[in-house]
Parts: structure tokens; sequence; C-alpha cells
């Protein structure tokens, strides 16, 4: 199946690169659709599901909602799964790349050095700078927990992805067309 799985950090560009590439190759763009399939499958309300979605549990919660969080995953990989399946598509986060790792995705990671991040989540989230590098900290800290403990993985090793791209050197609309260009070399079908 044609698929991206992109790994971001938080303000690296994803919200723009992924829908942009996307829209280019005449894909589907999926990313937040993940927690609303997961919200009908698992019968939670969304801010249930919205607090597992890339964040690992501490060991009290884990403890009082043993099984929350398994679930959470079970659905995850089930839906992510699905959207593979179906082909033609980008999909944002949540472990995708790792969850389909011997599927042959493309597996992306895209990354930003901090004053570009900063600027990122202040546009983005309309958050002044001391809250855009709490944000981004608290980010990088669940996104790492959440990798480690249900993928096993170290979100931030380069050599567990294909292609890593520094959208701050790069910028977006240059990062955009490299993702573009490789995926047209990857799969010629594509116009």
């Amino acid at each position: 199946m044609d698929v991206i799985a992109i790994s971001r950090q938080i303000g690296a560009g994803e919200t723009t690169i992924a829908p942009a590439v996307a829209e280019r190759l005449g894909w589907k763009c999926v990313d937040h659709e993940i927690l609303d399939r997961e919200v009908a499958e698992m019968g939670v309300s969304l801010p249930k599901v919205s607090h597992f979605d890339e964040f690992a549990p501490g060991l009290i919660e884990s403890w009082v909602h043993p099984h929350e969080a398994e679930r959470y995953f079970d659905a995850l990989r089930r839906i992510i799964g699905e959207f593979f399946a179906a082909g033609d598509a980008i999909i944002v986060g949540r472990g995708a790349g790792f969850i389909l790792r011997d599927q042959g995705v493309l597996h992306v990671r895209m990354i930003a050095d901090m004053p570009f991040r900063v600027r990122r989540v202040i546009e983005v989230r309309w958050a002044n700078e001391p809250h855009a590098k709490e944000i981004i900290k608290q980010s990088d800290h669940n996104r790492a927990a959440f990798h480690r403990k249900f993928l096993n993985v170290d979100w931030n090793d380069p050599l567990q992805y294909d292609l890593v791209i520094p959208t701050s050197r790069t910028g977006i609309e240059r990062a955009t067309e490299m993702l573009v260009g490789i995926a047209k070399g990857r799969w010629p079908r594509i116009q």
C-alpha cells in the first residue's frame, strides 16, 4: 500500500506539510480522524481518548484504570491498519510508522530547531513564548514516553526512520516538495 507515516516534533510544520503533500498526491491526510474513530470504537468521550493520544499513563493511572491505555492502543493499531489497507494516505503521528514498520510504508520524521518550533507553536496555538516552550517540552516528553511504553522504540533515534527532514533548514515549501518528489519516485503510478 502507498502510505507515508509522518512522525514529528510539535512545531516542525506537520500541520502544513502533511495536508499539502496529501493534496498534491491526491491522497488522504489522516490525523485527528484517528481520534474520532477511536471515540466511536471504544465508546468513550473525546476528552478521555485524547488523554491517551500519544501519551503513556503514569503508574497511579495504570493501577486505577489498568486496561484503558491498552484498549486505546489496540483500537489505535486496528484503525491505523484500516487506513493502511485503504492506501493512498499520509498518516500523521500516533506511532503509525512503527505500527506499520514491516508493511513497506515510507516512515518520515520531521524535526526542527527550537526557535522554529516556538514560532510555529505560537502561530498555530496562539500561545506566548514561555507557554509555547512549555507545550513543546511536554509534547516531547509525552511522545517519547508513548513510544517507549507501547512501541518499545526510541522516538528520537534517527535510525528508526527512512527519512529525517529538518524543516527549520529546508523550510515548509521545500520539505513539501521533497516529500512529493520522493513519493512520486517511490510509487511511479502517482502522476
